[in-house]
């Protein structure tokens, strides 16, 4: 998946604005029955990647995720048979219902996707620290963002590793679970325990936790499409306030 070499706008708001956003989307689509909203932001969804360069069919495990939506679709349409007619056994009822879980669904995938695409994980975590989040919870964070595509690493290796040696993990369940714990598993999580050790005693010997506060070399300032996205979700927080208490 490839994004435009100039990161766009969208690229561009502070993280925690993104955060929000989808919190309060993801909130909106299963708070209100109507199919029109989960649509509406599917819509909103793929616009959004257009602008920020992504071309959908590329990203990991879209295709699937559609075929999903789709099938939900169709299984909504089959079960729910109340309400008129509309064409043979399908009724209006059920084209609704089939709408608005597919529409859920595709939601909530399309803006998490959407969201890990655009938002840089170190930002996210010293804007989180930023806003309060302790640092030694945010150090935690960065942390295991970092040590996350090693680990990857060292799996993918002790992998072919031990296809090297001759370890049959094309074997039956339950001899091939018995293997992957044995010849993979225990490998990593040694991995794992030691550099765990290794990484205390470097930020022990560095002094860190000392001090009730700390600093960052890395700083993300919000902007003015920061502010107007803000007020944009506070508006409609309070629209879907007042709809909410007028019913």
């Amino acid at each position: 998946m490839k994004a435009t070499s100039i990161p766009s706008w969208i690229h561009r708001l502070h993280p925690l604005v993104k955060l929000a956003w989808l919190l309060w989307a993801t909130v909106a689509v299963f708070a209100f029955d109507s199919p029109v909203l989960p649509v509406a932001v599917v819509g909103s969804a793929l616009v959004l990647f257009r602008l920020a360069g992504f071309a959908l069919w590329r990203v990991p495990g879209m295709r699937l995720c559609l075929t999903v939506g789709a099938m939900l679709l169709l299984a909504q349409v089959a079960v729910v048979r109340q309400g008129e007619p509309v064409l043979g056994p399908v009724t209006d009822a059920g084209l609704i219902a089939g709408v608005r879980a597919a529409g859920r669904l595709l939601a909530v995938i399309l803006l998490s996707t959407l969201f890990v695409t655009t938002t840089e994980p170190f930002n996210l975590a010293y804007a989180m620290m930023k806003a309060g989040l302790p640092y030694r919870w945010g150090f935690a964070l960065v942390t295991a963002m970092r040590l996350a595509p090693i680990f990857r690493l060292e799996a993918h290796h002790v992998y072919r590793a031990q296809l090297v040696r001759g370890v049959a993990y094309d074997a039956r369940i339950p001899r091939r679970l018995w293997l992957v714990l044995r010849h993979l598993y225990f490998p990593l999580v040694v991995s794992a325990l030691r550099t765990a050790h290794s990484l205390s005693l470097s930020m022990e010997g560095r002094g860190f936790g000392l001090q009730p506060k700390r600093t960052c070399m890395h700083e993300v300032r919000t902007g003015s499409a920061d502010r107007f996205a803000a007020v944009l979700l506070v508006l409609s927080l309070a629209t879907a306030v007042s709809l909410w208490l007028s019913d």
